[in-house]
């Protein structure tokens, strides 16, 4: 079983414009940015933060994102795993915010995450309470072909869209440094760790995002779910 908590925590973020690596050391957090092209500066940025303390927890943030630096952290998450013998979890930038939107819902009750991706498009993730995985469906659709109910729950960067068609809206910007660093732990407290080898990332083209993703299953492993375009 994992320890309660890494002493030394690094996660890789690059599904943000422009990238960053996350850090908590001994209880205290700390940062560094990474540009478009990160390969050359991950490494740079982990010494810097992790100091000459081993990492006991690496985590990466696999999408959705630019395809060179979503491509490029994963490489360098893997290589680094592999050369220290450091565990690794991953997740989506989405499923913090599936964890808490899922825990504001009624029995019957559908939320949605409506963020912005690609050309003018819209990536709609539906959650359900009640199921191993919160994350029931994902799609990528046009503005005009939107679907919402008033009883619809909806939050993520484009909640005003479901304000404005009269659904509920949960108010939540997106997950702090640390926030982000609690899910890393927690997912590292519940043995849900990834393969390095295995490490799969989500990642963005203009006509849309790659069919399929990754979801965490009930025990632990991870599955393949595809998306419709």
């Amino acid at each position: 079983m994992a320890a309660l908590n890494p002493v030394v925590t690094i996660l890789v973020d690059c599904a943000t414009r422009p990238g960053r690596v996350l850090a908590r050391r001994h209880g205290v957090d700390a940062s560094r940015v990474v540009g478009d092209r990160p390969l050359g500066e991950l490494a740079a940025a982990v010494a810097d933060l992790a100091g000459d303390e081993p990492i006991d927890l690496l985590a990466l943030v696999t999408g959705p994102g630019p395809l060179l630096p979503l491509r490029s952290a994963a490489a360098f998450v893997r290589l680094l795993a592999w050369s220290q013998g450091i565990r690794v979890v991953s997740f989506r930038s989405i499923d913090p915010i599936a964890d808490q939107l899922v825990g504001q819902l009624a029995i019957g009750q559908r939320g949605l995450i409506l963020e912005p991706i690609g050309r003018k498009k819209i990536l709609r993730v539906e959650v359900r309470r009640g199921q191993a995985h919160p994350i029931e469906r994902a799609s990528v659709v046009a503005g005009t072909d939107l679907e919402l109910g008033h009883e619809d729950l909806v939050t993520g960067q484009l909640r005003e869209e479901g304000r404005i068609r009269g659904a509920s809206i949960l108010d939540k910007e997106l997950h702090s440094d640390a926030e982000l660093l609690d899910f890393a732990v927690a997912l590292w407290r519940r043995g849900a760790f990834t393969v390095p080898s295995e490490l799969r990332v989500w990642y963005v083209k203009e006509s849309g995002v790659r069919r399929g993703f990754d979801v965490r299953l009930a025990d632990g492993s991870i599955g393949r779910v595809g998306l419709e375009q």
